[in-house]
């Protein structure tokens, strides 16, 4: 059963790669990015609020997103369809994660990207979103960045597959984050994430 792909459907035209404006880097300072990662991995507490797409080879939707990280493991997600479709919460503990849905489905799996796979039947890489929001490689394996914005921040990261390019860097009390995410799968079944960053709120209250 789809959980996510149900909260996310719409028809394609309303997908936001085909209707969004093209939104430009803001200029930054040069930046020295390794002073950057060793800065943003002790950033464990936030917030970020903004849209989400995603479209497969055969599906695709979007929705607005709310995430917390409260640390290195806890984080709560909440996803709301337009036109109130529906609200998913994902919710991330030491121990897993665990979707509930406002129809009353729940599911629980230890690893997140597993449960987005067997939910969906295709992967969304949200243990990968945790670090590539704040513009950082994830420490799990191996990187490399074929593309460097010309403040010194990369433009492109290639990792586990997948090709994240970072738009609309902006400064946030001191710290260079991205805006805009355009995350798209490199192997397998085509898979496009397009992720707008609206808010960024260096700490998080657990709801």
């Amino acid at each position: 059963m789809k959980l996510l792909y149900s909260l996310l459907v719409l028809p394609l035209f309303l997908w936001l790669g085909a209707c969004a404006p093209n939104i430009k880097d803001e200029p930054v300072a040069s930046i020295n990015w390794q002073q950057q990662q060793k800065k943003l991995n002790q950033l464990y507490n936030w917030t970020i609020k903004g849209r989400l797409s995603v479209q497969s080879e055969y599906e695709g939707g979007q929705a607005d997103y709310t995430w917390k990280q409260y640390n290195q493991t806890d984080y709560d997600i909440r996803l709301q369809a337009p036109m109130g479709a529906g609200t998913t919460l994902i919710s991330g503990r030491v121990n897993g994660v665990n979707l509930k849905t406002s129809s009353g489905d729940e599911v629980f799996d230890t690893d997140v990207d597993k449960l987005m796979l067997r939910l969906n039947g295709w992967p969304l890489p949200v243990s990968g979103l945790q670090y590539w929001v704040r513009g950082l490689p994830s420490p799990t394996s191996q990187y490399e960045v074929s593309e460097w914005h010309k403040n010194g921040l990369p433009n492109v990261i290639l990792q586990d597959g997948w090709r994240i390019e970072f738009r609309k860097y902006k400064s946030i009390e001191g710290n260079f984050l991205p805006g805009k995410l355009f995350i798209n799968r490199s192997v397998g079944e085509e898979v496009d994430v397009r992720l707008i960053i609206r808010h960024w709120s260096l700490e998080a209250k657990s709801v």
